[in-house]
């Protein structure tokens, strides 16, 4: 297992006709355009320790297994396709430049604790904050992706969709593994503020959990997840008018 996961973060995710930003020969094409953010990179580690796995790595190598996933489907481009940091606010812009039908921003959770386990969907509501004021917004730098914008800067215009596509995400999750517990939640997440797109920030489980970071370095699991995600997608995009 250890063996197969060096050889995958050695192993290049995607090639550079992905990257995002690179043409816009996509704004022709009938697909549907879909833009994954692998959160963190570089100097950003997000979650995890020394000499295991980081948040940032996690994120990369499901977003390129979600990729080839999708790749005959969609349009797929990435925020980042290496290890290098990406300015917060530029990830959802990448997503409005190729006037995208969804942007997906891929995290692990991290607790001080062992215990807190599962998966995090989020959508963009300025009102948590309204409606949960003893709630500390700020984190430590290397978790600033992580933090949330005040409540009145965005949009909410495409949340009723997020919502759905949340639900069908939880549903899909609990059909592969009914005891994977799974949150939906709307909050001011700053990575999502500003995409003019349908956006959700999803944490795929908790590297400070054991069992979860054993999933989370597991390829078959990880090949399992980007199927859920795909099956759901297939669903939201069946009942949904183009977004462009």
């Amino acid at each position: 297992m250890a063996i197969l996961w060096v050889l995958l973060l050695a192993t290049p995710i995607l090639t550079a006709e992905t990257e995002a930003g690179q043409n816009d020969s996509h704004l022709k094409s009938a697909k549907k355009v879909l833009v994954l953010d692998p959160g963190h990179g570089g100097r950003d580690l997000g979650a995890g320790k020394p000499n295991d796995i980081y948040e940032k790595e996690v994120a990369l190598i499901f977003a390129g297994f979600l990729a080839e996933k999708l790749k005959p489907a969609y349009t797929v481009h990435l925020t980042r396709s290496d290890d290098y940091e990406v300015d917060l606010m530029h990830r959802p812009a990448v997503a409005n430049h190729l006037e995208a039908d969804l942007f997906l921003s891929i995290h692990t959770g991290a607790s001080t604790l062992h215990n807190p386990n599962g998966m995090l969907i989020a959508y963009y509501d300025g009102r948590f904050r309204q409606q949960h004021p003893d709630t500390k917004f700020t984190q430590d730098a290397p978790q600033k992706e992580n933090q949330l914008a005040p409540w009145n800067n965005n949009t909410l215009d495409h949340q009723e969709n997020c919502r759905h596509l949340a639900k069908l995400l939880k549903e899909k999750i609990l059909e592969y593994d009914p005891e994977i517990k799974v949150d939906i939640q709307g909050m001011p997440i700053v990575v999502l503020e500003g995409a003019t797109q349908p956006a959700l920030f999803m944490e795929i489980g908790y590297l400070t959990n054991p069992a979860d970071r054993a999933k989370l370095k597991d390829p078959n699991i990880m090949a399992d997840y980007a199927d859920i995600i795909s099956a759901s997608l297939k669903v939201y995009f069946s009942k949904q008018p183009s977004q462009r």
